[in-house]
């Protein structure tokens, strides 16, 4: 049985809230618990501009027991799934079943909303209702040695940096135009404030497959938007409104890792280029964000797990296409000739050292010449 239940007391369901915020947690109570410190003193402000949803995914720990303790922070619901239905789905289920907002904000429950960082929200909702879609500006901290042992209010504590730095403007002529590596392709549902519409449209009579098994299942907030309203215009909340942990992520572990990144992101990259992303953009998300995140994903497992359980994980959860073909050939000398690669890596270093120290000593108009600063 599904059972969907309000904590702390009855509100008046007749008024429309302008904003749905969906919390999916499983089994992570001590994350939940200041996720929701930081947000329902800020939604008992706002009163019934704003409903929370919680989506349990049939969480064995704690949770149930933080869920009660909070009910005297602000008002929420609680959506108990009866049997863990896993990530995507149980993701999808509040934007599309539960969401009765005019807009709807996916969070994470690792995710922390900065001190009256909801009326700003609020206020730029309002202010920018003609948009179907709306990226939110974050900051990045590191979990746990910024993680907060409370964080009543809201947290606007020690951070690592700002998660999007780019943005300049409060719209962009189309929401694809967000698609830089600074945004890390726009995979982050926290940063995507959205029409709920837009949901439950898309999903109507869509099914989800196996977690992580594909673009849709994977990221199904960015396929939503990019299918739906990427070629419309977005607005931009340039400020960042919550604070994000790295190193909290549910799907930490290496099998994941690598269904996200292989099965998942690559079949991202298909999608944009079926909607028309332009090359050098195509080009530029590859090269400044996937090569990069995907190699170090690969190189670390050569590291900690060695040559034989990185290959495993890579033949369990890749495709045979270009993408991973790609980054098995940038890994494969450093995963298996390491030593190799680390003498040849330090004796360029050293030669260019070498070279770079001889021609500020003999050659100084090139020297300045080749850091460009001199024609």
């Amino acid at each position: 049985m599904l059972e969907a239940k309000r904590a702390p007391d009855d509100v008046d369901l007749n008024p429309r809230p302008l904003l749905s915020i969906c919390i999916p947690t499983c089994n992570r109570a001590n994350f939940l618990k200041a996720m929701l410190q930081a947000l329902l003193p800020q939604v008992r402000e706002v009163g019934q501009q704003v409903e929370v949803w919680v989506l349990d995914n049939a969480s064995t720990d704690e949770t149930a027991q933080i869920l009660e303790e909070s009910k005297g922070l602000g008002s929420f619901l609680i959506f108990q799934q009866a049997e863990n239905v896993g990530p995507t789905k149980n993701i999808v289920y509040g934007p599309t079943k539960l969401a009765r907002g005019e807009y709807v904000w996916v969070l994470g429950d690792h995710n922390l909303l900065r001190p009256n960082a909801l009326s700003e929200v609020l206020q730029f909702i309002e202010s920018h209702r003609s948009f179907q879609a709306i990226y939110a500006n974050f900051r990045c901290a590191t979990y746990p040695d910024h993680w907060p042992e409370s964080a009543c209010n809201g947290y606007d504590g020690s951070f690592a940096y700002l998660g999007n730095p780019e943005l300049t403007a409060d719209r962009v002529d189309r929401w694809t135009n967000l698609l830089r590596p600074y945004s890390a392709a726009c995979t982050q549902n926290y940063a995507h404030i959205v029409k709920t519409n837009v949901w439950s449209q898309f999903w109507k009579e869509r099914s989800t497959g196996p977690d992580y098994s594909d673009a849709v299942t994977t990221y199904p907030h960015t396929v939503t938007i990019l299918r739906s309203v990427g070629h419309l215009p977005a607005a931009v909340i340039r400020d960042p409104v919550i604070t994000i942990f790295n190193g909290a992520q549910s799907w930490s572990n290496p099998e994941t890792r690598f269904r996200v990144y292989f099965l998942g992101f690559t079949g991202l990259l298909k999608e944009f280029a079926a909607c028309g992303l332009s090359g050098s953009q195509l080009k530029d998300l590859k090269e400044s964000f996937f090569y990069i995140e995907a190699c170090r994903l690969v190189l670390d497992s050569y590291r900690r797990f060695g040559r034989i359980r990185t290959l495993q994980l890579f033949l369990k959860c890749s495709t045979f296409n270009w993408y991973s073909f790609a980054v098995f050939l940038r890994t494969l000398p450093a995963g298996f000739f390491p030593e190799f690669c680390g003498r040849v890596s330090r004796g360029y270093l050293g030669m260019k050292n070498h070279c770079s120290l001889y021609l500020l000593n003999f050659r100084p108009a090139r020297w300045l010449r080749s850091r460009g600063w001199l024609k």
